[in-house]
């Protein structure tokens, strides 16, 4: 018998891309697995979307146990409660606006069964949704692989209650603050080839560094409790983009481009870590 993996949703006004996320879920060629969307309060169709897709699919064909549960205040809080009420030998966290190549959650089983308390799956950006999505597709690609860059979402329960669960005081970073703390645990990580798409990605670019301005103001705390790894985590030079200096000479137009992006990036992001480091002061 093959073993339980329990995929946690968090969801907040995700009627948009839900509805793909579960299809691609449905589509995995590993079917023993647990659907538990935790959601925080939407207003638009997203409970709906869960509930339709559990009568139309769930139980016509009786593979998967499903929940809708409610929850908040935020992502992290809402995956540690999905945790807690799940049954799985694994957890998953997937978020609402990702859809799964059919084989992730097959090789992220076998790549735990070779001794890995951790998994690591690569998200990549949709590059249909605009062209800031080509930018960070050429930016984010270079860290699959990378350890220092990349978190598991793909982790043994066991490790998952080990490690203190995600840290729901951090709102921004919160991916490697759990793998900083799977790092500290001693607990092997993984990676496997088969990818996650992420929809979601921004086609706006100036509400894309209002969000990064946001960010950086949460980051002040994800630094205080990630003194040692921020560093490198959060720097504006990485070794991975040395690795990579042959995407910049083979695509000129894509590495310029995600110069000039990383600058506003990091500018509005420090502008943001900036504030809310004086006002703590």
């Amino acid at each position: 018998m093959s073993c339980l993996v329990s995929v946690i949703i968090p969801t907040k006004n995700s009627s948009e891309f839900l509805e793909k996320c579960l299809e691609s879920l449905k589509n995995q060629t590993y079917k023993n697995i647990e659907i538990i969307v935790v959601d925080n309060n939407s207003v638009d169709s997203t409970k709906e979307i869960a509930e339709a897709f559990k009568q139309s699919t769930l139980e016509l064909y009786k593979l998967y146990n499903f929940q809708l549960l409610n929850w908040g205040p935020e992502r992290s809080a809402q995956v540690n409660f999905g945790v807690k009420n799940s049954n799985g030998e694994y957890v998953y966290k997937v978020d609402s606006d990702f859809i799964l190549d059919k084989e992730v959650i097959d090789q992220c089983v076998k790549k735990a069964n070779e001794g890995f308390g951790a998994v690591v799956v690569h998200n990549s950006p949709d590059v249909r949704i605009s062209w800031i999505a080509h930018i960070r597709k050429f930016e984010v690609d270079m860290y699959k692989y990378d350890i220092t860059h990349s978190s598991a979402r793909f982790v043994r329960k066991e490790v998952y209650e080990k490690i203190g669960e995600f840290n729901e005081k951090i709102t921004a970073g919160e991916d490697y603050d759990f793998q900083n703390k799977l790092n500290r645990g001693g607990f092997k990580t993984g990676f496997i080839e088969a990818e996650a798409l992420h929809l979601g990605e921004p086609t706006n670019f100036w509400k894309h560094m209002k969000k990064y301005y946001d960010y950086g103001k949460d980051f002040v705390k994800y630094k205080q409790e990630n003194i040692s790894e921020s560093k490198k985590q959060l720097g504006f030079f990485r070794s991975v983009y040395f690795k990579n200096w042959k995407k910049f000479i083979y695509h000129p137009m894509l590495g310029s481009g995600f110069i000039m992006y990383n600058f506003f990036k990091f500018a509005f992001g420090g502008a943001g870590y900036l504030v809310n480091k004086i006002k703590k002061i």
